[in-house]
């Protein structure tokens, strides 16, 4: 054969090879062509892929707001499934978006969008579609509590009572919100923090207790200016801080749980459930230095708000307390401050100890803000507060801030042990008097509670002072209350 083809012309032996180079790029024009076309569809279907995370990204974003619902709320129907839906909706995914509940965690919401995407060139394998699945879960970071966990909040054996001022008192004693005027007698609002109601509490009723009929109740709803000469005087214990005889009216309103458990003003008023106290005349007047009720319900978990706001273009400083009787076994209902949470330290030359805020687990990684408003009414001898408890390892920096709340007179520096914890500050002296007092506390990524997650506040002034403490208490987390859980 090799004899023939030396015989053959050599234009023959130039077309075979020509023939032999066609095949082979012809082959490998189809597998260009084909990995071409792989690439397409690998493209379109990782874009597809990122809109349907981007989706379940928004949708469980959005939907988390409303959680946890409370227990007379069906998951499927309500605002955190609704908006979900419609969140994906909106992106273009009306089909195949599951909302879910993520077990032992309330506050979490997880997304799930599937959808079948048409491909190009892989149908020449006979793959004309292929479904995909993304998912996402999104956390929103519960209410502080502030002031207790427990069934009650201030009052007798407490180291505080909760208070309010009449809206004509100054504000530098002690209320910065249910007070309309910075200075006595003011014509017209000149407070920009004022607001009605001025404070909320929260009454979270856990699962354990549904179905009972619980009640909340006031202990000294009226105002009795007698209060504090009773306790001062007298050293009655039953005794608030009550002050100033003057006529205001106190509203207590209890609004039912919704779905937007960090947003509690815009819960639904509860028909019959608020009372309003007006000025008591003398000690044995009806509310006065005992407990009255505000009203019964039958429970469903969640946190049902307490609202209390003052009427009375008067001058006064009212104390009270707040508990929850009638629940049962198990798991207890809580009372504590929602956002703020105006104190009164009545009883002279004590060192007050108690719980300012529950720092729990889930808020590590997080940024602490604590606002104190006029701590410093104490001229007579020294006065103290550290931060103590669980978070008293957290150095803090300190920020000082004016009666209105709108100039930073002393910008963010430290405490007064410079670089070691617990936070302490010194105010002696009527330091702060009528101004604002800010704490920043970044809480480790890696924080665990040591003990019970309370964050303490421990007073102490001198031995024999006669001091009493009137001040507000504000604390928020800073940062993103609600994100995605890689």
């Amino acid at each position: 054969m090799s004899r023939l083809r030396k015989m053959l012309p050599r234009r023959f032996h130039d077309e075979e090879e020509r023939g032999a180079t066609l095949v082979l790029a012809a082959a490998t024009l189809l597998v260009m062509i084909g990995m071409a076309g792989f690439a397409v569809d690998l493209g379109w279907l990782y874009f597809k892929g990122a809109q349907a995370q981007n989706a379940a990204e928004a949708a469980a974003l959005a939907g988390v707001v409303h959680m946890p619902q409370p227990s007379n709320v069906t998951f499927v129907g309500g605002e955190a499934w609704t908006t979900s839906l419609d969140i994906a909706a909106r992106d273009g995914f009306n089909g195949g978006v599951t909302p879910s509940e993520v077990a032992g965690r309330p506050n979490r919401l997880n997304v799930s969008v599937t959808t079948t995407v048409p491909t190009f060139f892989m149908r020449v394998f006979g793959m004309n579609t292929v479904t995909m699945t993304r998912d996402a879960t999104a956390e929103q970071l519960p209410p502080l509590k502030l002031g207790s966990d427990e069934p009650s909040l201030g009052g007798v054996g407490e180291a505080f009572w909760v208070a309010i001022n009449g809206e004509e008192e100054v504000k530098a004693n002690g209320d910065p919100f249910s007070t309309r005027c910075n200075a006595a007698n003011c014509g017209s609002t000149q407070n920009g923090e004022f607001k009605q109601p001025a404070y909320y509490y929260a009454v979270d009723i856990p699962e354990d207790q549904i179905g009972r009929s619980l009640t909340i109740q006031v202990y000294d709803g009226p105002h009795w200016a007698g209060n504090f000469n009773d306790f001062r005087n007298n050293g009655d214990p039953d005794a608030t801080g009550d002050r100033i005889d003057r006529d205001i009216d106190i509203t207590f309103s209890l609004a039912a749980p919704d779905q937007t458990p960090n947003n509690p003003a815009d819960n639904i008023p509860i028909g019959g459930c608020s009372r309003t106290y007006t000025e008591a005349g003398s000690e044995g007047a009806p509310g006065v230095q005992a407990w009255s009720s505000v009203c019964s319900v039958t429970a469903v978990s969640g946190i049902y708000v307490l609202s209390v706001s003052v009427d009375g273009n008067e001058r006064a400083i009212s104390d009270f307390a707040l508990r929850v009787v009638g629940y049962g076994a198990g798991d207890t209902p809580a009372v504590y401050g929602l956002g703020a949470m105006s104190l009164d330290m009545v009883e002279a030359g004590t060192a007050p100890n108690f719980k300012i805020v529950k720092l729990e687990e889930f808020y590590a990684g997080s940024q602490l803000l604590i606002s104190l408003f006029d701590p410093g009414d104490v001229s007579d001898g020294f006065a103290n507060l550290r931060f103590v408890g669980d978070g008293a390892g957290i150095e803090c920096e300190v920020q000082v801030r004016s009666l209105d709340g709108n100039t930073v007179l002393s910008p963010w520096g430290s405490d007064d042990t410079p670089g070691s914890a617990p936070c302490f500050l010194n105010t002696s002296g009527q330091r702060f008097n009528g101004q604002w007092v800010d704490f920043r506390f970044d809480i480790p990524p890696a924080w665990t509670c040591p003990s019970d997650c309370w964050m303490d506040i421990d007073y102490s002034f001198s031995a024999g002072a006669n001091v009493t403490e009137r001040t507000t208490w504000v604390a928020r987390v800073n940062g993103e209350p609600i994100h995605l859980i890689p």
